[in-house]
């Protein structure tokens, strides 16, 4: 699911900015070019909105169409070099950085600087809450969860 990160994105426009969507069948043939399975909520969230940058310090990568720097592949190579394994892609930076499992499109943030230490997330919604919404919503004023 997505829709915290959209209700948040419409609500204050300012601190998302979006590169704009991204068809589903070229998502699929990316896909399919990395024999990878992406999260399916972040493949929705592709399909809306795009990659883009959130709040002041945040990038969501996204897999085509953007600058090298804002590209799944090439920002993984970097991870891949400094010792991530190559079994994950990395689709977030920040202050904290996330990726997907290639194999079954599991989420996780990882432990800094220790790539190997790895939190887990049962979606997109949760990683957000977890992650980026704890850190800047009372900053940004975002409504409060219930």
């Amino acid at each position: 699911m997505i829709d915290l990160i959209l209700r948040d994105s419409q609500s204050h426009p300012d601190i998302f900015i979006w590169r704009g969507p991204l068809l589903a069948s070229a998502i699929e043939d990316w896909e399919h070019m990395h024999l990878l399975s992406a999260p399916e909520d972040l493949r929705q969230l592709w399909c809306l909105k795009g990659g883009g940058d959130l709040f002041e310090s945040e990038t969501l990568l996204q897999p085509f169409g953007a600058e090298d720097y804002d590209l799944i592949e090439s920002v993984s190579s970097v991870f891949w070099g400094k010792g991530l394994s190559t079994d994950y892609f990395v689709f977030h930076t920040g202050i904290v950085d996330s990726v997907f499992r290639k194999s079954d499109g599991a989420l996780f943030s990882l432990g800094s600087p220790d790539l190997h230490q790895m939190s887990q997330f049962r979606g997109l919604d949760e990683w957000y809450v977890s992650t980026l919404r704890s850190v800047f919503a009372e900053k940004y004023g975002l409504e409060a969860l219930v």
